[in-house]
């Protein structure tokens, strides 16, 4: 009697916690939140905002000065306030508090441009017309499926609205999301159109000065933007998260774009997939993590269970910064108002847990524990190769360098898109008090297996021209050998 009246006790306080969490407010559709991007912010208002996203970051971020000192920063901040007019337009503060983000160099504190965007959009204004790509601190047009560009392939773009093309680059770094040098160039390649949006305020028609390959002489002519819509129909979007097949010569082939679909989903896929390659006697399989996004990094090691033939873990470590401001951030992501009161619930988020009953300002180091393989008869016996770009981002670029320091196989394609070890986990958003604005930080420093802090991301065993396919060079060149 007496252990039935506790299990009664337990669900009733179950079933309260439940129905407190339902009362809480729902969480903001961020989609639909409205900024008018022709609106006026004064000079001491900016004032504001800036010493508040200055201030937050600190309070954040684990290491906001890893790759330089304070005041090396401060003097940036000070710089950029002593040229601030006396007031601007919403979208050109953002343009310069996203500068500000950006100087932090920290590929996953960004300032949140969506609002922006879909404001821009919705005002019916333009973006530049022509795909092209940085090559050897020049600007050549390059081509893309489906389009016709008003200029021939490898065209050399002179400048711009009367900027020069090494002034161009030089302004778009200052938006570029990413680490190295190298990766903040591929990354611009990607959407010159968007970097210019991003930079400059060039609304409508561009000037543009070039000169292709048959002339040396430089011409010029003036070209129309494009609105959005005309965007959409050119940029390749990725509508499923993961998918396998078998190829010729029974070579499984695995393409993950990203670690956000449901956990026990992606599970079965993997359970499934692996069957395939066990009913179809595969020697091969090719894991393909171009464009991989990110996502939950643990999805990873379920993954490298089938193959790994010792114990693995997916970091070294991490290192998270426990401020009184960090907390009210997880929580406002996390965990519903009306139930914060109970501090187990606390324990039940993988995350949380890490922290419950640190102290206030304390830096939590988390050690990962090893990983075993599945048993041998579950295991995919075989050659694997993983194909890597600089859009294999966060958890895919985690996965990668798992990959290689546990010799799993070969990886094939170009550097990754992050650090070998690097900040992440931007869990909430922050809002600038005046402008509104938003913006990430992040709260989370990751420490590869090697242990390399440097300015470096996981190097391919085999490095492939970003212009050829890796794929087919492994079809080529690598299977034959280890039939």
């Amino acid at each position: 009697m007496k252990k039935k009246i506790i299990w009664i006790l337990i669900a009733i306080l179950i079933v309260t916690i439940g129905y407190l969490a339902s009362l809480s407010d729902p969480p903001e559709d961020e989609s639909i939140r409205f900024v008018d991007i022709n609106s006026y912010i004064s000079k001491e208002e900016m004032f504001i905002d800036i010493d508040s996203l200055t201030s937050t970051f600190e309070k954040i971020h684990p290491n906001p000065y890893r790759f330089f000192p304070k005041n090396h920063h401060q003097s940036k901040v000070d710089s950029i306030k002593l040229q601030l007019l006396d007031s601007l337009t919403i979208i050109n503060f953002w343009r310069i508090i996203d500068q500000i983000i950006i100087s932090y160099n920290d590929a996953h504190s960004n300032s949140i441009d969506s609002y922006i965007l879909t404001d821009y959009v919705k005002k019916g204004k333009q973006f530049f017309p022509l795909s092209a790509r940085i090559v050897d601190n020049k600007i050549l047009v390059s081509g893309i499926e489906n389009q016709e560009q008003v200029l021939p392939k490898n065209t050399e773009i002179i400048k711009i609205n009367g900027k020069a093309s090494d002034e161009l680059i030089r302004d778009l770094l200052n938006h570029a999301t990413r680490e190295t040098q190298s990766l903040k160039l591929l990354e611009i390649s990607d959407d010159l159109g968007v970097y210019l949006w991003k930079t400059y305020n060039w609304e409508k028609d561009f000037n543009i000065h070039f000169k292709t390959i048959e002339s040396p002489s430089v011409d010029s002519m003036l070209v129309n933007g494009i609105k959005w819509k005309s965007r959409e129909i050119l940029m390749k979007n990725e509508t499923q998260s993961y998918t396998f097949n078998i190829l010729e010569n029974q070579v499984g082939y695995m393409k993950i774009s990203d670690f956000n679909s449901d956990e026990k989903e992606i599970k079965g896929f993997y359970t499934q997939s692996f069957q395939s390659l066990k009913n179809n006697n595969s020697s091969h399989l090719i894991i393909d993590f171009r464009g991989h996004s990110g996502g939950a990094d643990s999805y990873g090691e379920h993954l490298a269970k089938y193959f790994a033939t010792k114990p693995f873990r997916k970091l070294s470590k991490a290192y998270w910064k426990i401020t009184p401001e960090f907390k009210e951030a997880f929580d406002r992501k996390f965990v519903p108002k009306s139930i914060r009161w109970f501090k187990p619930i606390y324990l039940v988020n993988e995350y949380s847990s890490i922290f419950y009953g640190a102290k206030p300002n304390e830096m939590v180091e988390v050690n990962y524990e090893m990983i075993n393989p599945l048993p041998l008869k579950e295991r995919f016996i075989g050659n694997v190769y993983l194909i890597t770009d600089h859009n294999t981002f966060s958890a895919g670029s985690i996965f990668a360098e798992m990959f290689k320091f546990c010799n799993m196989g070969e990886i094939i394609g170009q550097p990754t898109g992050n650090l070998y070890s690097f900040n992440g986990f931007a869990l909430a958003n922050f809002a600038l008090p005046n402008s509104k604005l938003t913006y990430h930080i992040s709260s989370v420093y990751n420490l590869a297996n090697n242990k390399e802090e440097g300015m470096k991301s996981v190097e391919p065993d085999i490095i492939i021209d970003i212009e050829k396919d890796p794929l087919e060079y492994i079809i080529e060149n690598l299977l034959d050998d280890k039939k």
